[in-house]
């Protein structure tokens, strides 16, 4: 069977990376294609056949974990590696559970990244061991102290576009949803996290290492 991949991230050189990686892996048995934002991993998996998609998690023209959910709405099947800077603890659970097939962080090694896209690409979920580990101490744990885990995935889509300093309108347009929509969204963030505005957002996200990823 040929590999159809789809290759996403706004960045030129981590495209030819992946690239390369993957040429490394599969040779002349896949067939790729790129992407440089939301839209066009949209588009492109609308009107091409893909069986996987490698894809970072900040892009242009995306809400991130909207994105993931739309694409496997589009293509059910579609196999999904993440690849990011984003901190794992927070975000790689949260990526499987809407339907990915491994997380990956983007300052992992050459070994690493085959080890995930040949692991993601025959069709097996990937876990690093540093997610093995959060993943049996969570369930142990059956709860977590961090707070913003307490939020949906659209909740925690809406924190993270308020932390990049969107206003109501601006989450609406990124969500395609309505303004109205946006603010209730935004009123049930700060009353999960029991914060009263956008600075205490901001300073909870530092204690728990949110938003380090967009510093």
């Amino acid at each position: 069977m040929i590999n159809t991949i789809l290759i996403a991230d706004d960045h030129c050189l981590s495209r030819i990376a992946l690239n390369l990686l993957v040429k490394d892996i599969f040779g002349n048995t896949c067939v790729v294609d790129f992407a440089e934002n939301g839209k066009q991993v949209l588009d492109k998996l609308s009107s091409c056949q893909f069986n996987m998609l490698i894809t970072d998690l900040n892009m242009p023209e995306t809400d991130c974990m909207g994105m993931l959910c739309k694409a496997l709405e589009l293509v059910r099947d579609l196999k999904i590696l993440v690849v990011s800077v984003y901190n794992e603890s927070i975000y790689a659970q949260r990526c499987l559970k809407v339907g990915a097939y491994g997380y990956l962080c983007k300052n992992e090694s050459d070994d690493d990244f085959k080890n995930a896209i040949r692991t993601v690409g025959a069709g097996r979920r990937y876990y690093s061991f540093r997610q093995n580990d959060l993943f049996i101490n969570s369930f142990l744990d059956g709860f977590s102290d961090n707070p913003f885990h307490k939020l949906s995935a659209r909740e925690f889509e809406v924190a993270l576009l308020l932390l990049k300093g969107h206003g109501a309108i601006e989450v609406a347009n990124v969500m395609d949803i309505s303004p109205s929509t946006a603010s209730t969204y935004r009123a049930r963030v700060f009353n999960k996290l029991k914060v009263k505005n956008l600075m205490e957002l901001n300073h909870l996200s530092s204690r728990f290492g949110i938003a380090d990823d967009f510093a």
